[in-house]
């Protein structure tokens, strides 16, 4: 695995959004992921949204069923706990979900993939890409 998909990009590449799909396409399906707390977040919009439930729900069930969902463990943990006191001793600040899905990323050296990279900015030792 290269790269971990925040929900954000998830959404996109399920509603085929092109320069998320073209960069998937150039990709191996082992070389991408998702945690699960993006799935639970995606999941969660969609069923919130009856209309895009209709028409997404079947291509994001489609889509998980061929990535890794990545669980959050011990490790994960850890590597949380030491970068929430690191942003924190630098009066910096991530919401939980983001801390968790940056921990997941160190943790398993995965480039995290989002549209909001400067949220991740802080974050040391971690690869960040945007892919539209």
């Amino acid at each position: 695995m290269k790269y971990l998909l925040d929900s954000d990009v998830l959404a996109a590449a399920i509603k085929g959004r092109l320069p998320v799909v073209l960069k998937l396409a150039e990709l191996r399906p082992g070389d991408v992921a998702v945690s699960v707390f993006s799935r639970v977040d995606a999941e969660t919009a969609l069923r919130l949204q009856p209309r895009a439930q209709v028409r997404y729900g079947k291509l994001l069930k489609e889509f998980l069923a061929t990535v890794p969902v990545l669980d959050f463990g011990a490790a994960e943990a850890q590597q949380a706990v030491q970068t929430g006191v690191y942003l924190q001793a630098a009066s910096e600040k991530l919401a939980p979900m983001d801390l968790w899905l940056a921990a997941t990323a160190l943790t398993r050296k995965l480039v995290l993939v989002t549209e909001r990279v400067n949220v991740f900015a802080s974050v040391p030792n971690l690869e960040v890409e945007r892919w539209a």
